[in-house]
Parts: structure tokens; C-alpha cells; sequence
């Protein structure tokens, strides 16, 4: 069976979340004192959204992302709390998974149907703001009705373009590579915080030796961005350049990992579908080891019901560079098109700023970006998201700053990467063909989508 298949530093944001224990941000009371006052802040923005909306028409919002059933589940959840305390206002929602969201954003802009509130993501805010389809937030932040008083500078920074912010983040995110405690505890083991690709190999042909369990190796753009990081690149700045050098040594690790009689079959990997939860080869026991991203990691030890744990991305063997950075888990967008803008600003203002409706979320799609909010649910999370807080606090000490949004052709750049990296898998073109073809062809493509 064959083929079925923008320099912005977070650091701040750990900062804040990390040390204020200590007293190291003037921003962040204690834990007593940020959940009072959020508490408080929440009730009050509730209680007059709900008394404008008493003597005025009921506003209908549509709200549409992409998620597992965690994040379905809990947002849905949150939506609900919302319409409660304000009922002025019905939320539709409408969600799917990843690999099919962007392309039914992308017919809904095309049909000029745009939801209201719109999930986005840092590879495509440049391209969505680039031709027209994001209102600009900055009016609802000066105005007060998006309070960011409590969210770092970096944060509003990583969503805006030439000044003026599009999306406003909803969480901190880092890459992870996840595994599974037990497995790797057999095997007798030890994982390290961080390994070169190399260390990575070695321990996984150690693992299946002990215990027959296969490993997945990520071959898609983001660990392509992880080697060009490593060696202090951007991987587009290296495409529009029609430059090789990253990935020739990314093709050439995917076709080692490929032939190690340790990793899973493209047949296998084809059928279990590494990029929805539900069907990862990690959530059976298929493989021991996942690559994701931090706000994935609850959902991902939810579903596969065990102990798992977590470490960074493994860096080039002759890294140069620290490849990790922090990221915009996502973004909550208001549509251009939406008729009733003022009332997406405020559901966002609560989604981000309500204590209430984060202990619901409990830091689902990333550690919350007010750092009250995330002082107050810290200690109330459960012990899997207490692991996410504590790797990205980790990953805040050693990060460099993340690439500039990924440009306007980034999609069929990434689609060009999976079947280049199948058709290497089955043996039909060599790691040498395949860097040679991708390069050509996304440079191409990028070209073509500048224009």
C-alpha cells in the first residue's frame, strides 16, 4: 500500500510565569493575590458585557479551530460559560483537525464567509493579514476592550505586522518530542533534556534491541527548521536563497532513519497518521517516541492513558546554534468581513484574561499569556500539565528568538515536503534527489506566491 498520504523571544513570558514566585516581575503578584484580582477583573468585564447586551439584539458569533477532542471538549466548555454570563450573545462553533483546517479556512475566505473568531497560527497570520482578511485589533486594545495590562510586550509583538496587531496569542508553545516512560525505563535508558540526531539513533536502535518497540522520526518542516536553526539559519531565508545546506542534512536523516530496521514501516506510519492525536503510533504502543508541540502534550498523554515524557527537539550534530525557541501556541483572529467585531473582541478579552474560563482550558493550548491568569492556575493543574509548565520554563532558559513568520506559499511548501519526504521513505528517489527537487520546487513556489 503506497502513499496515502517574525524574530519574536517568549522569553518574557517565562519570565514572568517563572519568577514571580520570587518576586522577580513587578507584574505578577503571588499566587493568592493574581487569582483575586483576575477573579475579579473577570467578574467585572462579565457584568457589563451582560448589562450592554440586555437592552440590545442578540449577536450571533461563529467560532471555528482546529484541535483534538481535549481541546473540543473544553472549549466548547469555556463557549458555554461564556454565553451564560452573557446572554446577549450566541457562539457557533465549528472545529476540525489540523490537516484539514487550513484548507476549510481557506474556502471560507475564498467565499469571503469567514468566521468571526478565527483560530490562526504563526505560519499563516502573514499571508491571511497580507490580503485583507484580518481586522486590525489595535482600536480594541487601545480602547481597553482587549485588556493587555497583564500580557507581555513579545506577546502582542508576535502577532502584529507593521505595527498593528492581527492576532492575539492564546498560549506559549515549544516543540517536544514525547516518549514513553515504561519503554524507555525497559530498555534502561536515559533520555537526555536534549540530544543530537545522532544520540537519538544510537538510543533508538538501544530501544528496540530491549524491547522490539520502533521509532517514529519527524520528517516534516518543523524538524527541517531545527536543523537550519542549529546551524544560526532560517529555513525560508535558506529556500528563497535556493539554498540546500539544511536540508540535504535533513534528507539525509530521514533516509537513515528510514532504512534502521528500528523505525516504523511508511505503510504503518501512512495508516496511523502521526499528525492527529487520536491516531498517533505513539497513543498504541506502535512507537515509542512522538514529535509534537508542548500544547499537544496533554492531549497526547490523555489519549494514550500512561506515563509519558517529554524533551526537546534533538539538534544537529554539529549544531552552532540553540535550535529551540518559543512560539505562539495560537492566535485568535477577528475576520475583516465579521459584522459584529466589538463583540469578538470581548469573548477574546475573557478568553484570554478570565481566570474562570483558563482553570476549564487548564493551559490546553499552551501556558495562558496573562501572567496572572497562569500564576493562578499553576497549582491547580494536574500532574501531566504541570510537566508542560516546567518544560517551558525549561526551554525559556536556553531559547533563541523564533523565525519571522513563515511567508505567503508556507503551505504548499509543507505539503511538498511530506510527499517529497514518502517518496524518499519508499525508496523512489535518493536523500541527494530529494533535497535537489524540494529546494527547486519550494523555491518556485515561494517566488510565485511573493508576487
Amino acid at each position: 500500500m503506497k502513499k496515502q498520504i517574525a524574530a519574536v523571544s517568549m522569553a518574557a513570558v517565562l519570565a514572568a510565569v517563572s519568577l514571580s514566585g520570587c518576586g522577580g516581575s513587578s507584574k505578577t503578584p503571588n499566587n493568592d493575590a493574581g487569582s483575586t484580582q483576575a477573579d475579579q477583573t473577570t467578574a467585572a468585564s462579565g457584568q457589563e458585557s451582560s448589562q450592554t447586551g440586555s437592552s440590545g439584539d442578540k449577536v450571533t458569533l461563529n467560532l471555528c479551530w482546529w484541535g483534538n477532542q481535549t481541546r473540543n471538549d473544553v472549549t466548547k466548555k469555556a463557549v458555554d460559560l461564556y454565553m451564560s454570563q452573557n446572554p446577549n450573545v450566541e457562539i457557533k462553533v465549528e472545529f476540525t483537525d489540523w490537516s484539514g483546517y487550513w484548507d476549510k479556512l481557506s474556502a471560507m475566505a475564498a467565499g469571503g464567509n469567514l468566521p468571526d473568531i478565527i483560530q490562526q497560527d504563526y505560519s499563516y497570520i502573514n499571508q491571511y493579514q497580507k490580503s485583507g482578511q484580518l481586522a486590525d485589533l489595535t482600536p480594541f486594545i487601545e480602547s481597553g476592550v482587549i485588556d493587555t495590562s497583564k500580557i507581555p510586550d513579545s506577546i502582542i509583538e508576535s502577532g502584529s505586522i507593521d505595527g498593528k496587531c492581527y492576532a492575539l496569542s492564546l498560549g506559549s508553545n515549544a516543540p517536544i518530542m514525547a516518549y514513553d516512560k515504561a519503554i524507555v525505563e525497559e530498555a534502561g535508558v536515559t533520555i537526555p533534556e536534549q540530544m543530537t540526531i545522532s544520540e537519538l539513533y544510537d538510543i533508538s536502535q538501544q530501544i528496540y534491541e530491549k524491547t522490539g518497540a520502533k521509532t517514529y522520526f519527524d520528517g516534516g518542516l518543523n524538524m527541517m527548521q531545527i536543523i537550519a536553526r542549529s546551524g544560526g539559519s532560517h529555513l525560508f531565508d535558506e529556500l528563497n536563497a535556493n539554498d540546500d545546506t539544511s536540508s540535504k542534512v535533513h534528507f539525509a536523516n530521514v533516509d537513515r532513519f528510514s532504512k534502521a530496521e528500528f523505525s516504523i514501516s511508511p505503510d504503518l506510519l501512512a495508516e496511523k497518521n502521526p499528525d492527529v492525536v487520536e491516531t498517533k503510533p505513539l497513543i498504541d504502543g506502535t512507537t515509542w517516541n512522538d514529535f509534537s508541540f508542548s500544547n499537544q502534550f496533554i492531549s497526547i498523554s490523555n489519549t494514550a492513558g500512561r506515563e509519558l515524557g517529554i524533551a526537546m527537539y534533538p539538534t544537529a550534530d554539529n549544531a552552532s546554534n540553540q535550535s529551540m525557541y518559543l512560539k505562539p501556541s495560537q492566535f485568535f483572529s477577528i475576520a475583516e468581513t465579521s459584522q459584529n467585531k466589538e463583540e469578538a473582541a470581548k469573548f477574546i478579552n475573557w478568553f484570554t484574561n478570565s481566570v474562570e474560563c483558563n482553570e476549564i482550558l487548564m493551559a490546553e493550548r499552551g501556558i495562558p499569556v496573562n501572567t496572572e491568569v497562569a500564576e493562578a492556575i499553576k497549582p491547580k493543574v494536574d500532574e501531566v500539565s504541570q510537566v508542560v509548565f516546567d518544560y517551558i520554563a525549561a526551554v525559556g532558559q536556553v531559547a533563541t528568538p523564533i523565525d519571522e513568520p513563515d511567508p505567503a506559499g508556507k503551505g504548499e511548501v509543507e505539503a511538498l515536503g511530506k510527499t517529497t519526504v514518502e517518496d524518499l521513505r519508499y525508496g523512489d528517489v535518493t536523500a541527494e534527489e530529494a533535497a535537489a527537487n524540494f529546494v527547486a520546487e519550494s523555491n518556485r513556489i515561494l517566488t510565485e506566491a511573493a508576487k
